[in-house]
């Protein structure tokens, strides 16, 4: 592994440490069935979270230091900037590469015209086994078969979750699962 990226993975809380290494898991099995580069897989699954223990205004700040574009859902939930924060640090320490940062950058809102690599970083960070909900080992098999079929179905799942507990999700989750064919989600 990169120095710079293991100097940041052992930054991290140990739950941390232990969701990216079943991310990273979860992604060299997909790399394997679906014909995705293996070092962009391992490298989007290591740098996937690098960023997810900042605080909210460590967040905003390091968004604004990298030229993010802060939108009006990033200021109400500053966490979804942790995955555009990490993808400018592996791109400014010349870890990985546009694929590996375009994934890293949309696992935390999803988005329309993904690259399988970026599907598979959505797909198993919302299901790798540390995760508890009823259709997680049902979304881990699906992805399996297929990722585009997985991506639309763990973004419906990720729309439910989040119209339950009253949350809007970002304006690109719901672009995305209308392009994949998802149900349409409506505000409540």
């Amino acid at each position: 592994m990169n120095r710079w990226l293991e100097e940041k993975f052992h930054r991290l809380t140990r739950h941390r440490q232990e969701h990216i290494l079943r991310v990273v898991d979860l992604m060299e099995k997909l790399a394997k069935i679906h014909g995705l580069p293996s070092d962009d897989a391992y490298l989007a699954g290591w740098g996937h979270d690098l960023a997810r223990e900042l605080s909210r205004a460590e967040l905003l700040a390091e968004a604004e230091r990298y030229g993010i574009a802060i939108d009006e859902w990033f200021r109400k939930e500053p966490v979804l900037l942790h995955g555009p924060v990490a993808a400018r640090w592996l791109n400014q320490a010349q870890v990985g590469s546009l694929a590996v940062w375009e994934a890293i950058e949309h696992h935390t809102i999803a988005g329309v015209g993904l690259s399988p690599l970026a599907k598979a970083l959505f797909i198993a960070d919302g299901v790798e086994p540390g995760r508890h909900f009823a259709a997680r080992a049902a979304l881990e098999q699906a992805a399996y078969a297929s990722l585009d079929d997985a991506y639309r179905k763990v973004l419906d799942e990720t729309m439910t979750y989040l119209t339950s507990r009253g949350l809007e999700p970002h304006p690109n989750m719901i672009n995305a699962l209308k392009d994949s064919g998802g149900n349409t989600w409506t505000k409540h």
